[in-house]
């Protein structure tokens, strides 16, 4: 049989599992043409909000890349919910219906500080009759209106979960996609989503996080005006806890899971797959790499399906689930001990280094030789394996 790339979520048949996430990259309507003309499957636009509130005007700088050597391995990013008009979006959003029908297309929504009750029922109704396919509760942003009470201090709390969900639930026949923040209870938020009326669970928004702060000045960083404020981490630093949290809501219900947090490329994909997401959202690698991306995580994705003999993406969802179990329940019988490949071993040393100061004083080394592995002394805690540069370490079951 041969392999597809199509998937259908929330009702809605996807040429491919990789949307945009509501971020930078799905701004205006121009930029998510663009975007669907590259090849993705979906977009969930920038955030609706209220402008009203002082407090709603972007500050600049807001966004900071966060860099080991060349490699951006995060963003933080201050940046509020679009700065768009709603009436305007209504429109933008029909266009986008109107012209790619074939394309998944979800609002995001965020009506708080305090949840404003009104705000959530008319802009459900108003969404509905532009004909997107689905809402996204934004119930998780780290910054802005969360100071004040509202955004990741609702999703935090069932109680105002069921709320809001109820709410947008009674004004809209739409499916509706809850997006909870990772650093919750992530169990009892999607039962609450669940039993107020939501459709599938999206997770994980970005990380509150500070990103840094200036030697010289002493300020935190981006500095506005000398100020900074926390702001969301995201990119390739999140995508453990991004992974936790899908395979805990994946395995809370049977709602459908829309993930994202760090998936940069087709092997990041599968993993989400695989933890229980049916669909992809993406923001930073765009944000590095632009929409381009598209073709590689397609080609890759679907070269994965077909080695496994899979007839689409859904074939891999949740298959790690039934391997995941409480700590207290992983064997202690199996017990590994390292080994090293030494024609691949580049002589340097660092396994020795890490296993003496942070180890149990198993490998021992001299400048220019290779490592020795004390096999009695190995523990097979796997510290010299991830601390390789080459890749030459690996742990083999004890004899």
């Amino acid at each position: 049989m041969e392999a597809t790339l199509e998937t259908t979520f929330l009702g809605k048949k996807l040429k491919n599992p990789f949307m945009l996430a509501s971020a930078p990259p799905t701004r205006s309507r121009e930029m998510i043409e663009r975007a669907f003309d590259a090849g993705w499957g979906g977009a969930i636009i920038k955030t609706l909000t209220q402008k009203e509130h002082p407090a709603r005007t972007n500050v600049t700088p807001r966004i900071r890349a966060l860099r080991q050597g060349s490699q951006i391995w995060g963003f933080t990013n201050m940046e509020l919910a679009s700065m768009h008009a709603t009436e305007a979006w209504m429109a933008d959003l029909a266009s986008l219906k109107a012209r790619y029908p074939d394309r998944g297309l979800g609002a995001s929504m965020l009506y708080g500080g305090a949840p404003d009750e009104a705000q959530w029922r008319a802009v459900a109704r108003e969404c509905e009759k532009a004909g997107v396919d689905w809402l996204e509760l934004n119930l998780s942003c780290p910054h802005g209106g969360a100071e004040e009470g509202g955004e990741f201090s609702i999703g935090c709390r069932p109680d105002a979960i069921r709320t809001v969900v109820g709410w947008v639930r009674e004004s809209t026949r739409l499916p509706l996609l809850v997006k909870l923040p990772a650093f919750s209870d992530i169990e009892a938020g999607v039962r609450a989503s669940r039993n107020a009326g939501a459709d599938g669970i999206a997770l994980i928004n970005t990380l509150n996080a500070l990103s840094g702060i200036d030697l010289d000045t002493y300020r935190p960083l981006p500095s506005v005006a000398g100020k900074s404020a926390f702001g969301g981490l995201s990119g390739r630093a999140v995508k453990p806890v991004a992974l936790r949290c899908v395979t805990l809501a994946a395995g809370a219900s049977p709602l459908p899971v829309s993930g994202m947090g760090g998936i940069y490329d087709w092997k990041d994909a599968v993993e989400f797959l695989l933890a229980g997401a049916s669909t992809l959202q993406i923001c930073s690698a765009v944000m590095e790499h632009g929409y381009g991306i598209i073709d590689d995580l397609c080609r890759g994705l679907l070269t994965y399906l077909e080695v496994q003999g899979w007839h689409s993406p859904g074939d891999a969802v949740g298959r790690a689930l039934p391997h995941l179990v409480p700590h207290a329940d992983l064997s202690r019988e199996a017990r590994g001990v390292a080994s090293c490949q030494q024609e691949r071993c580049l002589r340097c040393g660092a396994c020795a280094v890490s296993c003496r100061d942070s180890g149990y004083q198993a490998i021992s080394w001299a400048p220019g030789e290779t490592p020795r592995v004390d096999q009695e002394a190995c523990d097979g805690c796997g510290l010299c394996v991830g601390i390789c540069p080459v890749g030459c370490l690996e742990l083999k079951a004890r004899g």
